[in-house]
């Protein structure tokens, strides 16, 4: 089910530069670690895509073309005049800190170039460098870095309108200043148009890492599950089995052989609920897979074998409705995660129903389906670090099956709820069978 990506998302997105060049090492030469999150967000951003950040090569290539996109403006400005070489100097600041503080260097950019146009003559030769070509420089770095479209282009269109009223503000008979800016025109939309193609493989990168790191979490918390469907609830169904043979007859034989034997499986199964739970700790549940590896046991052996249990402890199992699984309308792949589900809500009874009546009604119309589960409770606790009531069978609950539970009906877009009593304990699903036709 996970993604293989080989050597990685990370080394494919290594290929391109700065605005309009420079190339990166990739994983296999000894290259940066892909950019964290903290170094994505935030006004001090020096890119948005986490599978590739900018290395010192780039920092250098920008601080080089900064210099001489600026040495080459003040040269060609016709004629000179000190106050716009003062202002193409810093907005060739402004370019030199692109690859390092790309939002703040266009902020200055833009600022600059609005004041270079108040500060030039209106008779005065347009070059086409700093600080009119920053601001394309500036949107052109911007896309490839992985900024949004709407604040990159907004910075090229404020620039565009202020450069025009300029235009608008300039004798009518002079074609000077439209002759001079139709380079800029030309070089930065061809930097617009290197800059996309930049930008598309960067992003399909970091939508594979994305996915890559979707999968693994899917998969990790599928393990989780099956392992809890599975292995801890075999062990612990023998662990119970045992131990209510050594109590029908604690004179035999082997009574001995069963302590030790369920107090060995016992401390193995705690030992991996723990680990189970740690695992589960670490992320939040969203995007499980609710596709299971393997199919689940009958619900009916399932309830066969709970109610043998639970009728030596003087709990009545009643149930209703378990055919409604076998309903047509319940698809094949619902029907699968909703055995899982009621199977865990029995296998809770087995574990904390104190005696007294248990119940599991199942009922379906065609267009739902839904089911209760409910038991006597003995006398407990509530857990604090959980929030939780704990009853007196808590030693041998992860606390992960009903939580796992929740996230099946839920992934169905169905609801799950839980009630807990000194009582009584009652769980009540709803799940959708069919998506309502559109009004």
């Amino acid at each position: 089910m996970v993604m293989r990506l080989g050597a990685g998302p990370t080394g494919a997105a290594e290929g391109a530069g700065l605005a309009v060049g420079a190339t990166n090492p990739g994983p296999t030469a000894g290259a940066r670690p892909a950019a964290d999150a903290a170094s994505t967000t935030g006004l001090l951003a020096r890119t948005r895509f986490s599978t590739w950040t900018p290395g010192w090569r780039t920092h250098l290539l920008g601080l080089a073309c900064a210099g001489l996109l600026t040495l080459i403006s003040v040269v060609a400005l016709e004629p000179f005049e000190a106050t716009d070489a003062y202002i193409v100097v810093v907005s060739g600041i402004g370019i030199a800190m692109l690859s390092v503080w790309p939002l703040g260097a266009s902020a200055i950019s833009l600022l600059t170039s609005c004041i270079f146009l108040l500060a030039l003559d209106h008779g005065a030769y347009l070059s086409p460098v700093l600080p009119a070509m920053g601001p394309w420089l500036c949107t052109a770095v911007l896309l490839t870095r992985g900024f949004s479209r709407v604040g990159a282009y907004g910075l090229l269109a404020a620039n565009v309108v202020a450069t025009f009223v300029f235009f608008l503000l300039s004798p009518p008979n002079e074609f000077a200043v439209w002759q001079g800016y139709l380079p800029v025109l030309f070089m930065g939309a061809t930097c617009l148009v290197v800059a996309e193609l930049l930008r598309q493989p960067r992003m399909q990168v970091d939508a594979a890492a994305a996915q890559y790191r979707a999968d693994l979490e899917r998969q990790r918390l599928l393990v989780i599950s099956e392992l809890h469907d599975t292995v801890v609830r075999d062990l612990t169904q023998a662990v119970m089995t045992a131990e209510q043979a050594r109590l029908v007859r604690p004179d035999a034989a082997l009574a001995g052989d069963l302590r030790a034997l369920t107090a060995s499986v016992r401390t193995a199964v705690e030992q991996l609920r723990n680990s189970l739970r740690t695992l589960s700790d670490t992320g939040d549940g969203v995007g499980m897979d609710v596709l299971a590896s393997s199919a689940p046991r009958p619900l009916s052996e399932v309830v066969a074998e709970a109610r043998v249990v639970l009728a030596s402890r003087r709990v009545t199992l009643e149930t209703e409705g378990l055919d409604a699984l076998e309903s047509a309308a319940v698809p094949p792949g619902v029907r699968q995660q909703l055995v899982r589900v009621l199977g865990e809500l029995v296998s809770n009874m087995v574990k904390h129903a104190a005696p007294g009546s248990a119940r599991l009604l199942i009922e379906a119309d065609g267009r739902s389906l839904e089911a209760m589960a409910s038991n006597a409770s003995g006398p407990g606790h509530r857990d604090e670090r959980r929030g939780e009531w704990q009853g007196r069978s808590a030693v041998i609950s992860s606390g992960l099956g009903l939580a796992g539970a929740q996230r099946r009906v839920e992934a169905l877009s169905g609801t799950f709820d839980v009630t807990r009593t000194t009582e009584r304990f009652t769980a009540v699903l709803s799940v959708p069978l069919r998506t309502a036709a559109p009004g």
